[in-house]
């Protein structure tokens, strides 16, 4: 007898569960992975954006350390760095540094800033539940659909493709190709050293 109801409880669990997967809505869904991006302590992500249009800057491979709000972006052309208080975005062709206010960041590669675009200015739908969410935001504006692919089990970015709406032919690829975290990301990584940067130019 006590093995049945504690089967049957379970299954009750189980069946709940599943309802509770499936009745998450599509904004919901990109908002618990917005907050557990800032939640997580010291993330890493290793990207990857791809082009099937002329983009002298595509295709591109970059890190991302993250501590809170806090980030580290590291690729080729432009690192970007988010201390808390300043956006310093890095342009290694141009040796220029460019400083601003957090309002205003110039690369917008975060999980968090990324999301953010999308729950903001998009109209959601969510497409597929299987072991990942698929979500699809549509601009009115510029006849872009995005389709997000997040995990179900973490909530992490694993890709987002940008499409033109009326072809459906991809343009660019956001690709996750690494992704940890509750490592040991040092502060340093956080803090901008002018001293790196003998020949650049800051413009503020």
């Amino acid at each position: 007898m006590v093995n049945n109801f504690n089967i049957f409880k379970a299954l009750v669990l189980l069946i709940f569960g599943i309802n509770n997967i499936f009745s998450q809505s599509a904004e919901e869904i990109l908002k618990i992975a917005q907050e557990n991006s800032l939640i997580l302590t010291d993330s890493y992500y290793k990207f990857k954006i791809e082009s099937k249009v002329d983009n002298p800057m595509l295709p591109i491979t970059g890190e991302i350390f993250t501590r809170g709000e806090k980030y580290f972006i590291d690729t080729k052309y432009i690192d970007q760095i988010y201390d808390g208080e300043n956006i310093i975005t890095i342009v290694h062709e141009n040796q220029e540094i460019i400083i601003g206010n957090s309002d205003i960041p110039l690369f917008n590669l975060t999980p968090h800033q990324l999301l953010n675009f999308f729950i903001e200015d998009h109209k959601l739908d969510k497409i597929s539940n299987s072991n990942k969410y698929i979500i699809k935001a549509i601009s009115e504006d510029d006849g872009i659909i995005y389709f997000i692919s997040i995990n179900s089990s973490n909530y992490s970015i694993e890709k987002i493709e940008m499409r033109d709406s009326s072809s459906m032919q991809v343009i660019n690829t956001f690709l996750t190709l690494t992704y940890d975290y509750n490592l040991s990301v040092p502060l340093s990584l956080f803090k901008f050293d002018i001293n790196k940067y003998e020949n650049y130019t800051i413009v503020k």
